[in-house]
């Protein structure tokens, strides 16, 4: 039985390989594809070895720079409704959570039951940073996403080496 799972998930994350390099060739003339295969190079999560939570996550304070990701997503992730995005907030002890909920709720375009529970950040040295409604994690729980996105920056690299 859990061979033949393993075989069929196999087969699923060569399909879904497949896919994305389709994907790749279709949407490689638009002007948000590679920008935002690189922003998330450069700012989402890493699978590794020891790390396998399958969760394209994006972490940043910028509100234009989320904006931004979100509109990657929304293009090129089509298949994964909104609803299904969830969000995290990191914040200071004087950052008030709700207000931080939904300034960053607006932003993102999602609902304010889509955000977990705020992380509140303990000061090192009693002073607080000066971000007014904290740092943002925007996320999607997708196994299938994630593969798509490592072949794209697999793709990436691939063509800039040409």
């Amino acid at each position: 039985m859990n061979r033949a799972r393993l075989r069929k998930r196999r087969d699923r994350d060569i399909s879904v390989k497949k896919e994305a390099i389709g994907l790749f060739k279709k949407y490689r003339n638009e002007p948000l594809f590679f920008p935002g295969i690189a922003l998330y190079w450069a700012e989402g999560t890493r699978l590794t070895k020891k790390y396998r939570k399958y969760q394209l996550a994006l972490t940043n304070s910028d509100p234009s720079l989320i904006n931004f990701y979100c509109e990657f997503l929304k293009k090129y992730f089509k298949n994964i409704p909104r609803e299904n995005w969830r969000a995290e907030l990191y914040l200071y002890p004087d950052i008030n959570p709700e207000e931080a909920i939904s300034y960053w709720s607006h932003i993102l375009g999602i609902s304010q039951r889509q955000f977990i529970k705020p992380q509140i950040l303990p000061s090192k040295n009693g002073q607080y940073k000066k971000l007014e409604f904290g740092t943002c994690c925007i996320y999607i729980n997708s196994k299938d996403a994630c593969i798509t996105m490592q072949v794209w920056i697999e793709l990436l690299c691939n063509s800039m080496r040409r």
